[in-house]
């Protein structure tokens, strides 16, 4: 065991379920007592094997696969089947360090389509956890988690971020979703020894180890308002953020077999380890990642549309945009989130004008509606209903005013007078002008 890590198994914060922990109890004392328990290499089961994309193809060790004379899709099946730790321990199992770096060289190989997280682990170190799940949550292929164990706390706390989540009928217990603390006080060792353990604190630091120097003395709430309750909260919340619909009750830290699992939403099915790497390649199948951003590695396709307002908007240069993804291969259209901005802001605008526009044309329309008004009252005072249509337009109207005006613009003044009778009508008294005139043959020639 390596001494750096050494402290972190006796003095750490555990996502752990509490039998599991006390099962790795004889080997923490082994190492305490300075005897060998690492694990040799031939001993060690592979972390990760093969499924290729054939009828009742079988799972075959990575290390038996070269993806490097090999052109089939498969996905990688990667074992999560020992406590969870940060860093790779000596006595065997790799940490969360080493699982994200291997993931990282699947992510980059366009052959593999996805992996499955084949998990058996009772829980683990809170260190390197969390990190882990956001690794997997912004994984670029397909990720299912599968279990036929123990799927709890840390375990779970990974396994939650895929996709989607099988259990073994038989699986033997799947939450514990909560945070503890389990440390040694080796001062009464060091007291037998005839050591004597001093601590003094600089007159400043009043602060500094409060909380554990309190738990040290039996008191341990301040510990678990400060440490452990900040821990289970994020725990909780990001299960939340992945598992929609969970049933509260899960929180309190309890476990439960694989149908109570899928009855409270902690699993999405039951079935095998082959069901999960089926799942893997339908997920491929349809363009999904494991964020749905739809960046699965496949074989390069490309097709391109002319769309050149969108183009125009997006500032997108050449003969058109890309429907069918270079990466997916699915038929579809990807845009960046600056280009988002770029369209929201345009569209914003086109509003604002469009808005703009809508209330110059409520003005106008009004206008309009009162120059008709104003024609209508004239065709009235000029007497002329009768030579109008019902159905007549208003440039019509104003056509008819029109040739009125210059027909009694051509005739001789009048001077109105009286009444000839009772009504509307007038006599007219002697022209004040003489038609007859020569200056006026002029205007009676026109």
């Amino acid at each position: 065991m390596s001494v750096k890590n050494l402290h972190s198994l006796i003095n750490g914060r555990w996502f752990i379920d509490k039998p599991y922990g006390h099962s790795l109890l004889p080997s923490l004392f082994s190492i305490l007592e300075g005897k060998d328990v690492s694990i040799k290499s031939g001993e060690l089961e592979p972390e990760i094997f093969i499924s290729l994309k054939k009828s009742n193809a079988s799972i075959i060790a990575a290390s038996g696969f070269d993806s490097g004379n090999n052109d089939s899709e498969y996905v990688a099946v990667i074992n999560l089947k020992d406590p969870i730790y940060k860093y790779n321990q000596e006595c065997g199992p790799s940490g969360t360090k080493s699982k994200m770096q291997g993931m990282r060289s699947y992510a980059q190989d366009p052959n593999c389509i996805g992996v499955v997280l084949d998990i058996d682990s009772g829980g683990g170190q809170v260190s390197g956890t969390p990190e882990f799940y956001d690794f997997i949550r912004a994984f670029k292929k397909p990720v299912v988690s599968y279990t036929d164990g123990l799927m709890c706390s840390a375990a779970y706390y990974i396994g939650s971020a895929a996709s989607h989540i099988i259990a073994n009928k038989r699986a033997d217990a799947i939450g514990s979703i909560g945070v503890m603390v389990s440390f040694i006080d080796f001062s009464g060792i060091y007291e037998k020894q005839g050591a004597k353990l001093i601590t003094e604190y600089a007159t400043q630091s009043t602060e500094k180890n409060k909380a554990f120097e309190e738990l040290l003395k039996g008191n341990p709430d301040l510990y678990i308002k400060t440490e452990l309750d900040p821990i289970a909260e994020d725990f909780i919340n990001d299960i939340k953020a992945v598992r929609p619909g969970i049933d509260p009750l899960v929180f309190k830290g309890g476990t439960w077999n694989a149908q109570e699992s899928l009855d409270k939403k902690l699993i999405d099915s039951i079935g095998t380890l082959q069901d999960a790497v089926n799942k893997v390649f339908e997920l491929s199948d349809t363009g999904n990642s494991n964020n749905n951003s739809n960046q699965n590695k496949k074989k390069s396709m490309s097709n391109t549309k002319g769309f050149p307002v969108l183009q125009g908007i997006l500032g997108i240069e050449g003969t058109g945009i890309a429907t069918i993804s270079t990466i997916t291969g699915k038929k579809g259209v990807q845009i960046t989130e600056a280009q988002l901005e770029t369209l929201e802001a345009n569209l914003a605008a086109q509003e604002a004008a469009l808005t703009a526009a809508n209330t110059k044309a409520t003005t106008a329309v009004s206008a309009v509606t009162a120059l008709e008004g104003v024609i209508n009252t004239a065709v009235t005072t000029a007497g002329l209903e009768k030579a109008v249509e019902a159905t007549a337009t208003t440039e019509s109207k104003i056509t008819l005013l029109s040739a009125t005006v210059v027909k009694y613009g051509k005739q001789s003044g009048a001077i109105i007078t009286k009444p000839k009778a009772e009504g509307d009508s007038f006599e007219e008294a002697d022209s004040i002008v003489n038609a007859a005139d020569s200056h006026n043959d002029a205007y009676n020639k026109a």
